[in-house]
């Protein structure tokens, strides 16, 4: 038996720009365990790869479709380029009306169509960790969970010269999966990635609206972070506290130096006492890009992690 997949360049609506995603379809009857699910994201090998499953009854009651996201190595519980990117999909091209939210680990996340892209209200549970990296060479930059399991060192740089310099995971491209356990008890999840910005000043023409632009280093090079920029942006908005309104957009330009630009747009809103978030909307195009079947690993096939 084979599934049906389709991949996107997400954040763009240009083709072979952006960050590839593909979303392989599971139809109500088939099981897939953790092991399988990994070793297709493997295959296909891109940041992300969404395993999406056909509604059930109860599904299409509560508006819900419920989905995976998968690195090539782990299986994560929030992701913002999968979440736009099959947002995108059930809003443009399977027109599914009856799916206004999507059901992942991190949580219940709506969305909505925003132009000719998609907006979704990030699942978000914002923690700035205490001094988890002291004593290395990165300690001073802030280190920001957007949920549990997806934590992020925030690492300033003076100019796009600087970014286009950095190279790797600033706690080690093999420690991606590992560095958690130097975070905050109750925090030590998921995956730890660098995510190196410059802030490049507010757009003249729209008060309020920041124009930053980024890179993401993990395990790889991300061409596209949503998530990374759901917590940058919130990180900024907390930061700048009693300065300006409760509600501030960013503009992030991502992808540039590895050749696949993204555009990703966030919307900040503050609770009234301004030390935390009451929502994060992130929005983006995607283009269609394959189609295709991947057939069903073997059940007995197993991951090794190396």
């Amino acid at each position: 038996m084979a599934l049906n997949f389709t991949t996107f360049d997400v954040f763009t609506t240009t083709p072979f720009q952006g960050n590839p995603l593909a979303i392989v379809q599971v139809p109500i009857g088939t099981y897939l365990s953790q092991d399988q699910k990994q070793l297709i994201a493997r295959e296909f090998n891109l940041s992300e790869t969404v395993f999406l499953h056909e509604q059930t009854p109860e599904d299409v009651r509560s508006w819900v479709a419920r989905v995976d996201i998968f690195t090539p190595l782990a299986e994560v519980p929030f992701a913002g380029h999968p979440t736009i990117g099959t947002s995108n999909f059930l809003l443009h091209h399977l027109c599914l009306g009856s799916a206004k939210r999507l059901s992942m680990k991190a949580g219940l996340i709506t969305f909505k169509e925003q132009g000719s892209g998609a907006e979704v209200a990030v699942a978000h549970d914002v923690h700035i960790h205490r001094e988890p990296f002291i004593g290395t060479p990165y300690a001073h930059h802030p280190v920001v969970s957007i949920v549990n399991g997806m934590t992020f060192i925030l690492a300033q740089l003076p100019d796009l010269e600087t970014l286009a310099q950095q190279t790797a995971n600033l706690v080690g491209t093999s420690n991606t999966y590992t560095a958690k356990s130097s975070l905050d008890e109750n925090w030590r999840h998921g995956i730890v990635v660098s995510y190196f910005f410059v802030d490049l000043g507010i757009t003249p023409s729209t008060p309020w609206t920041r124009r930053l632009r980024t890179r993401s280093l993990g395990s790889r090079e991300d061409p596209g972070t949503g998530s990374a920029a759901s917590g940058l942006c919130a990180y900024l908005s907390l930061k700048e506290g009693e300065e300006g309104p409760l509600t501030k957009r960013y503009e992030i330009i991502q992808g540039v130096e590895i050749g696949r630009k993204n555009e990703i747009k966030v919307q900040v809103t503050l609770n009234q006492d301004r030390k935390s978030v009451e929502e994060i909307l992130l929005s983006g195009d995607a283009v269609k890009v394959l189609e295709g079947q991947v057939p069903i690993p073997v059940a007995s096939a197993r991951v090794r992690l190396e």
